[in-house]
């Protein structure tokens, strides 16, 4: 139980030691803005030290003044002529005089202390906001490129809502502690420092007494914080739920409404919210209750010390005296709110501590690619890529590919055809490197793949799916995605090659034309073709199509395929084919089952052979196209 909370402890300083770092950038104005915090912490106290000057030398004075006979009354007859009348009235008015002098002195001091006040605060207030907003945009940026490195098996395996909920719910907490940090936490912490010092130099002997009580306070303020924290960190996940089912649901709007279930989405939906509701409360129950006893801690504090310095005076007892006590009293009542504050901000950053162990644990993730990260360069394919006896597995157990091997002579078309599942895309994956062999390795040209740079190696690769993506910007900027340098004619040509230029030209504003959030705007056989003009603007040496165009009516399938021919020309290609009829033309089929390689050929001669192909051609073509294998049964 103590390792796991040491444990917990160190993970909570290493969490802010790491996002802290963000600061150091930013360090003069820091400084600065902690230079004003002091200023203002002065002038804070300051301002409630000052009842004892007025009190000593104007208030009193001016109070004995008139007690004193025949000065203030000057009522001459009780001076029974020790002194003349113009005596009296002459030492009245140089008193009144001094303490006018005292008075306005007094006043011209304590309007420049509470003029500093709204100034300071204002200064302070301001580098604070700017230091955080600096360290905030630099964390969230941080933690996009991490994201942005991690390799495809990290965002296959991890759930879209909970990136979301690290980028946004989680970066917005650690924002709670910059603020807090660079403001109320320091601030507090300063202005309770100066108080005490005061307080000492008030009166040792009642200060003493409650650094003897304070430590109460503290154990106090630790305990709720703890439990503040472990139950934040709760919420938090259950943060990355909500926004999963919030994306899942608004991804699949088009389903959830043709299959009417937007009934049924909605109470997911609340289900969801009603137990992040209930993690919520847990959080607040806690915080309220440390406010709440952190309350009534210090006003029995306050009352406790009144009574005593009271009592003090009463029997000459501390050396107090009446404008010390209610400076000290005025403190302590100033002083309240720091210790309040600062229970409050500790409890806080308890708080945001768990969306800062959250975004830790992502910008300590090791980004590079799997496995050897090589440093050769690949200029150009010369002769071929090889698999050899290449195996992989996605969890280490149940192998998707098995003793792969196969040789992608430079040029060639490669078509890999087998039942769903089986493994298609997995092996092409393997060539850009999205996973490494589990067993075995990729070879271009003889140089194993993990000896290039990554840049290097896709550089002279592009994909195109079945499910084209384009971004909710311009056509051209989505086309211009293939390669960010190319020139506006360039781009122009690329769209020439797909087909597409003259339906671009029919848009609103042509090459302008904002395309929606995954080109909701255009039809699905306009998106393949802007993104098969990418992968054209690229001009990749290697090619993966995902069978692009499977999901296309037959008209927009015609135009695609002729995208598709000029796309391929010349280019060393892969095609993961679900309708048997695009692929015909293959230098090369492979034929997979149960992640191996169970045949290869052209269409021809695996027509001729019993097996997969020959039944996969039976139930896609006509009787007309492939002769009497048209049943399967009957070969």
């Amino acid at each position: 139980m103590k390792e796991s909370r040491q444990d917990e402890t160190i993970g909570m300083m290493y969490g802010l030691k790491r996002v802290l770092r963000y600061g150091i950038p930013y360090w003069k104005i820091i400084l600065l803005t902690f230079l004003c915090m002091m200023v203002y912490s002065v002038s804070l106290n300051g301002r409630a030290y000052l009842i004892k000057p007025f009190l000593e030398e104007v208030i009193i004075p001016a109070t004995e003044m008139r007690e004193m006979p025949g000065l203030a009354s000057l009522d001459l007859s009780q001076v029974k002529g020790e002194v003349s009348e113009e005596e009296l009235a002459e030492q009245r008015a140089k008193l009144t005089a001094l303490l006018e002098k005292k008075l306005v002195l007094l006043i011209g001091i304590a309007l420049a202390v509470v003029g500093m006040i709204p100034l300071m605060a204002f200064l302070k207030g301001y580098g604070s906001a700017y230091v955080v907003a600096r360290m905030v945009r630099d964390l969230q940026c941080d933690l996009c490129d991490k994201l942005l490195q991690m390799p495809l098996a990290y965002h296959t395996r991890s759930r879209k809502g909970e990136i979301f909920a690290r980028l946004n719910s989680d970066v917005a907490k650690s924002a709670t502690s910059f603020r807090l940090l660079f403001g109320e936490l320091v601030q507090e912490f300063l202005t309770l420092l100066v108080g005490v010092g005061v307080m000492v130099y008030l009166s040792w002997q009642l200060t003493l007494l409650i650094t003897l009580i304070l430590p109460v306070l503290i154990l106090l303020i630790v305990r709720f914080g703890k439990k503040v924290r472990k139950r934040s960190l709760k919420r938090q996940e259950k943060v990355g739920d909500q926004m999963g089912s919030m994306l899942q649901m608004f991804s699949g709007i088009k389903t959830v409404k043709a299959f009417r279930m937007e009934e049924s989405e909605s109470r997911r939906f609340r289900a969801v919210n009603d137990e992040l509701f209930r993690r919520e409360m847990k959080v607040a129950k806690t915080d309220q209750l440390s406010k709440s006893m952190t309350e009534l801690f210090n006003n029995f504090t306050y009352i406790l010390f009144m009574g005593v310095g009271i009592y003090a005076i009463m029997k000459a007892m501390l050396g107090l005296t009446l404008p010390v006590l209610v400076a000290f009293l005025g403190l302590a009542t100033t002083l309240y709110r720091p210790i309040k504050n600062l229970s409050r901000a500790y409890n806080k950053v308890s708080d945001s501590m768990a969306g800062i162990q959250r975004v830790t644990e992502i910008l300590d993730l090791e980004a590079a690619t799997p496995g050897q990260e090589g440093h050769e360069v690949l200029t150009e394919i010369r002769e071929e890529i090889r698999f050899e006896n290449v195996s992989f597995s996605y969890d280490g157990e149940r192998k998707v590919l098995e003793d792969i091997n196969l040789r992608i002579g430079k040029g060639e078309t490669v078509a890999l055809v087998g039942k769903t599942g089986v493994g298609k895309t997995t092996l092409s994956d393997l060539i850009p490197r999205f996973y490494d062999p589990t067993e075995g390795r990729i070879l271009i040209d003889g140089v194993d793949i993990r000896n290039f740079s990554r840049d290097s190696l896709l550089r002279h690769m592009a994909v195109v799916t079945q499910d084209p993506f384009l971004f909710d910007t311009t056509v051209e900027e989505n086309i211009r995605y293939g390669r960010v340098e190319a020139t506006e004619e360039e781009v122009v040509e690329a769209a020439r090659a797909a087909f597409i230029h003259e339906r671009i030209l029919a848009l609103p504003e042509g090459y302008r034309t904002r395309v929606g959030d995954r080109g909701a705007r255009l039809s699905g056989g306009e998106c393949q073709r802007i993104t098969i003009a990418r992968a054209i603007l690229r001009n990749p040496s290697i090619l993966i199509l995902d069978e692009a165009t499977s999901s296309l009516d037959a008209e927009s399938e015609q135009w695609v395929q002729k995208a598709i021919d000029n796309l391929m020309e010349g280019r060393t290609t892969v095609a993961i084919a679900h309708r048997l009829s695009t692929i015909r033309n293959a230098d090369k089929i492979v034929v997979l089952e149960d992640g191996r390689i169970s045949m290869t050929g052209r269409h021809e001669e695996l027509l001729q052979k019993e097996g997969l192909y020959r039944e996969l051609c039976a139930l896609q073509f006509s009787r007309d196209e492939t002769g009497p294998v048209t049943n399967p049964r009957s070969a």
